[in-house]
C-alpha cells in the first residue's frame, strides 16, 4: 500500500546522549581515513597538518587496496568531531569515520535459541545463511520494553487469547482493575479487564488459546532468561483482545485497544495502557475492502493516534490486488501488510500483491510458545505478522526524546516515518520482487538503523553547550529547488549534506557562504520520500540537521 507522503518539515536536532553504545566503541584518538584512488596519504597528512595545526599522524594502513589508512590524534588538544569535519573538506577524501571497537554479536540465552532461524539463521537448520531478520544486530541497540520517555511499551493482539501463566511471556496489567471483583474499578467501560478484554464474552477472562500464545511469543516472548525463546522485543507487554465470531467483535476489539491507548494520554499515563501497534493474525479470504468500510476505517482511527497496526495475509497462493482480503487489502496508510517467508527466503503458500502486501516476514516452521509452558512449530502467515509487530515495539524503545517531542504533537505522522523505516529497511529478496511493495522480507536491523543512524534519531558528531543555530529549508515539500537559511553562521566554512530514506548521500557540498544556499539546491532528480539534510561547521565541529519531504507533481 503506497505511503501518503507527508506534507510538513520534521525537524530534529542530533543528540549524542541518546544512543551511548554508538559513542562507547571508539577508539580513543583513532580515526579512519578513506582517500581516493592513487592519492598521497603522506600528502594528505601534510596538507591538513598545515592547513589545520592539528599534528596527524599516519598509525598503519587498514587496506592499502582500497587506501584506508588509521590516523592518530591528540584526545587532549583536539576534538575527533572537529577533526572529521575538517578532514571532509579535503578534495582527496572520500570517508573518514572513527575506528571503532569490534564484539562478538549479543546471542540470548534463551534454551530453544538454535530453534529460531527467524531470529538468527546461520544455514545448519536447513535453508540460507542470513534468511532471517537480523534480530540478533538490532539487540546490540535495544533488546525494548520501554521507551527513553519511560513509558511501557504494549502491543494488542487482536482476536486472540493466550497462556497468561506461560513462564516466558509477560502479560500487561491494569494495575487500576480489581480482576474478578465485578466492578469497573478504573471507571474505563469495562469491568475487570486486567490483562485485556474478552469481547465475544463481555468480560475480562482470557481464554487460552494456542494460536495466540504463539503469535505473542513471536513478538514479545522474555529474552536473555534461561528459557525457552525469545522474542524479536524481549521486554514486551502483550495485551490480549479476544473474539471470535464476527467482524462488529473485531471492531469492538480495536475499539478497546483504540480506548487504552486514548485513556493513557488523557490521563498522562496513570489509566491505560501504552499501545504502539495492534496484531491481527485473523481475516477473510476474497473480501472485497469495498464491502468492509467499517473495519478498515478502524486502521486510521488508529492511527490519529500513532498507532500502527500489522495484517497478515491470507495462506494460499493469489495474488490480493485481484482475489482481495480483509484486513490486507484495506488501504489505511497505518495498517502493515504481510506475508509469509521460509528459512530459505521462499515465498510460502501465501498471499501476494504489488499494491496490496507490503512485505514478507518469517512464518515457516517457527519456534514459539505454546500452551501449558511448552513450545513448538506453528506456520503460516499469522506467525508473519508478530515479527513486524515486535519489530514496531522496539523501534518506540530505540527511539530518541526528540522522536517523542514531535510524536506527541502529530502521532499519525511520526508512526507513518516508522513504517517508512520498516519498508525501507527490507533485506531484497527474489521471490518478493515485483509482488511486494517494498520486494523484500523483514529486517528488524535495518529499520532501527534507519531511525538512529540516519533518520530521525541519527547521532550528533558535536553536542556543543548552548548551540543556537537555526536551519530551515523552504519549499516544504520541495518540488524542483530547495533552499536553506541559518542563523549564527558568519562566513564560516560548513559542509551541507543530503541522505535519503536508505542512508545514501545523495548530496555534498562545502561552502563559506553566509546565506549558504542563495541559489538553491536542485532536486529535481531526487525521488518522492523524506530526507534529512545537514549543516556541519568546519570550524567549530558542530552539526546540525532538518528533516524534509521532496513530492514531485
Amino acid at each position: 500500500m503506497p505511503i501518503k507522503q507527508l506534507i510538513y518539515c520534521l525537524t530534529f536536532l542530533f543528540l549524542t546522549n541518546t544512543i551511548v553504545a554508538q559513542t562507547n566503541n571508539r577508539i580513543p584518538g583513532e580515526i579512519m581515513v578513506q582517500l581516493f584512488a592513487g592519492a598521497s596519504p603522506e600528502s594528505f597528512i601534510e596538507r591538513v597538518n598545515e592547513k589545520n595545526n592539528f599534528n596527524l599522524e599516519i598509525i598503519a594502513p587498514a587496506s592499502k587496496r582500497f587506501n584506508i589508512w588509521v590516523i592518530k590524534y591528540d584526545t587532549d588538544i583536539f576534538w575527533g568531531d572537529k577533526i572529521i569535519a575538517a578532514i571532509y573538506t579535503d578534495p582527496y577524501v572520500a570517508n573518514v569515520q572513527y575506528n571503532h571497537i569490534t564484539s562478538e554479536r549479543s546471542i540470548p540465552n534463551d534454551t530453544a535459541f538454535d530453534e529460531q532461524w527467524n531470529m538468527f539463521n546461520d544455514g545448519t537448520t536447513g535453508g540460507i545463511e542470513d534468511a532471517d531478520i537480523d534480530a540478533d544486530l538490532a539487540w546490540e541497540t535495544t533488546t525494548g520494553g520501554v521507551t527513553v520517555m519511560g513509558d511501557t511499551i504494549v502491543v494488542a493482539l487482536i482476536g486472540e487469547g493466550g497462556s497468561l501463566t506461560h513462564d516466558d511471556l509477560t502479560y500487561w496489567v491494569n494495575r487500576n482493575e480489581i480482576p474478578l471483583n465485578l466492578i469497573d474499578d478504573d471507571g474505563n467501560g469495562y469491568v475487570d479487564d486486567y490483562n485485556g478484554w474478552n469481547v465475544t464474552d463481555g468480560n475480562g477472562v482470557i481464554p487460552e488459546r494456542y494460536h495466540g500464545t504463539h503469535v505473542g511469543g513471536i513478538a514479545g516472548a522474555n529474552g536473555n532468561n534461561n528459557l525457552g525463546v525469545t522474542g524479536v522485543n524481549w521486554n514486551l507487554k502483550l495485551m490480549p483482545v479476544y473474539n471470535i465470531s464476527n467482524e462488529a467483535e473485531a471492531v469492538a476489539s480495536y475499539t478497546y485497544a483504540f480506548e487504552m491507548r486514548e485513556l493513557y494520554e488523557n490521563t498522562d499515563g496513570e489509566k491505560g495502557a501504552y499501545i504502539v501497534a495492534t496484531n491481527s493474525s485473523f481475516g477473510i479470504d476474497f473480501a472485497n475492502p469495498e464491502d468492509y468500510p467499517i473495519w478498515c476505517a478502524m486502521y486510521d482511527s488508529l492511527g490519529k493516534l500513532g498507532i500502527l497496526s500489522v495484517g497478515s495475509t491470507a495462506n494460499f497462493s493469489a495474488n490480493i490486488d485481484i482475489v482481495f482480503d480483509m484486513p490486507t487489502s484495506c488501504s489505511s496508510d497505518h495498517l502493515i501488510t504481510v506475508t509469509n517467508t521460509d528459512k530459505a527466503d521462499n515465498l510460502l503458500n501465501a498471499a501476494y500483491g504489488a499494491a496490496s502486501i507490503d512485505l514478507g516476514a518469517p512464518g515457516t516452521l517457527v519456534y514459539s510458545t505454546l500452551l501449558e509452558n511448552s513450545y513448538g512449530f506453528l506456520t503460516g502467515t499469522s506467525m508473519s505478522a508478530p515479527h513486524v509487530t515486535g519489530t514496531i515495539a522496539l523501534l518506540f524503545a530505540a527511539a530518541c526524546p526528540k522522536f517523542f517531542q514531535d510524536y506527541d504533537y502529530d502521532p499519525a505522522a511520526m508512526a507513518l516515518l516508522l513504517k517508512q523505516y520498516i519498508l525501507n529497511g527490507v533485506d531484497f529478496v527474489p521471490d518478493l520482487n515485483g509482488i511486494t511493495v517494498s520486494n523484500g522480507r523483514l529486517n528488524v536491523n535495518n529499520a532501527i538503523n534507519n531511525l538512529i543512524e540516519t533518520g530521525y534519531c541519527a547521532v550528533d558528531i558535536k553536542d556543543v553547550d548552548n548551540a543556537t543555530l537555526q536551519l530551515q529549508v523552504h519549499p516544504n515539500p520541495a518540488n524542483e529547488m530547495l533552499y536553506i537559511t541559518t542563523t549564527d553562521i558568519t562566513n564560516d566554512e560548513v559542509i551541507i549534506e543530503i541522505y535519503n530514506q536508505t542512508a545514501q548521500q545523495v548530496y555534498k557540498q562545502t561552502t563559506d557562504d553566509a546565506n549558504l544556499m542563495l541559489s538553491g539546491i536542485n532536486v529535481a532528480d531526487f525521488a518522492n520520500g523524506w530526507y534529512a539534510i545537514t549543516i556541519t561547521n568546519v570550524k567549530t565541529g558542530q552539526r546540525f540537521a532538518t528533516g524534509c519531504i521532496i513530492q514531485h507533481d
